[in-house]
């Protein structure tokens, strides 16, 4: 039975404010630092979801994350952007100097070892970076 349950980070603006998990239609749970989950709603504007996988450090990954990544685990790191391809409808990395949009899961198969991953910023803080890529909201 596949896992129902759905992940976002919350903001306010450019700020991260805490973190939601959808259990069920009817089941939320809001957490300010994703240890500690209770149901009292968190305030917040922008939403980001999870997806799925999580980076060499544990953190998880979510759209508009900036990260290192690896597409051959013995080769060099490259930077790309977690975004959502609407046509395709997957989660994948586009990246920075490279045309490249990389799906991160394909027929439910994850293309990248955590060990391949590494999030160092969010493309909500570098707005020259979601101009340079094209990238609107």
């Amino acid at each position: 039975m596949e896992n129902p349950e759905r992940r976002f980070r919350l903001r306010e603006g450019t700020q991260i404010v805490g973190y939601m998990r959808r259990l069920s239609e009817r089941m939320l749970l809001f957490s300010r630092d994703g240890f500690w989950w209770r149901g009292h709603k968190i305030d917040h504007d922008e939403v980001d979801e999870y997806t799925g996988l999580r980076d060499r450090n544990n953190r998880h990954i979510y759209e508009w994350d900036i990260l290192r990544y690896k597409i051959d685990p013995d080769g060099d790191y490259l930077e790309g952007v977690v975004l959502w391809e609407g046509r395709q409808k997957v989660f994948g990395i586009k990246g920075v100097k490279e045309t490249a949009f990389i799906p991160l899961f394909i027929e439910g198969i994850a293309m990248f070892q955590p060990s391949q991953l590494e999030v160092f910023s969010h493309l909500y803080l570098n707005p020259e970076l979601k101009e340079y890529l094209g990238v609107r909201d």
